[in-house]
């Protein structure tokens, strides 16, 4: 079997050309197929992003379900995404490593991938801060640049993103 890879360029064309399904996202090279979010799944992506939109207001920029460039060959689609304000700089630029402020999976059927293969994507590309909500244990796992030591935070703590040290948020539902 021949494997193909892909630049984020190529990927591009491919998707828009048709040759591609809706729900992917570009990792080293290869295009990962997403599976369609379950209930509980998109009920945390949901109060996440309430929960940002609330504590945050203007100071960041709340993306939901888009994708982050993080190199020429590496375009994950992050669940959430705290960017760099304000929200018209994203107008012709797509939102890169240097404008995240904070990465977010929510993560059951897709713990192993997130662990695996976007944790170590996002650190490489310098992504300050990754939270992984881990409803399979029902923790909050955050991972800070440069080392990613992971830190667990269990369900029932409120937690402040690095970029936003005084404003704890609930993550859990």
């Amino acid at each position: 079997m021949v494997k193909h890879r892909f630049t984020v360029e190529a990927y591009h064309r491919a998707y828009e050309a048709g040759a591609l399904p809706e729900r992917v996202e570009l990792l080293e090279g290869e295009v990962y197929a997403t599976l369609p979010m379950g209930k509980k799944h998109r009920l945390y992506v949901m109060h996440l992003d309430r929960t940002f939109q609330e504590a945050l207001g203007n100071e960041a920029v709340v993306m939901v379900q888009c994708p982050l460039l993080l190199s020429e060959v590496s375009e994950p689609v992050p669940n959430l995404a705290l960017l760099r304000p304000p929200l018209e700089a994203y107008r012709d630029k797509d939102p890169t490593p240097e404008d995240a402020l904070l990465v977010v999976e929510v993560s059951d059927s897709t713990l192993v991938q997130d662990r695996g293969l976007k944790l170590p994507l996002y650190q490489k590309a310098g992504v300050p801060e990754v939270w992984i909500v881990n409803l399979l244990e029902e923790v909050l796992e955050v991972y800070a640049f440069p080392h990613y030591l992971p830190e667990r935070h269990p369900k029932g703590e409120a937690v402040a993103p690095r970029a936003f040290p005084t404003r704890k948020v609930v993550w859990w539902v």
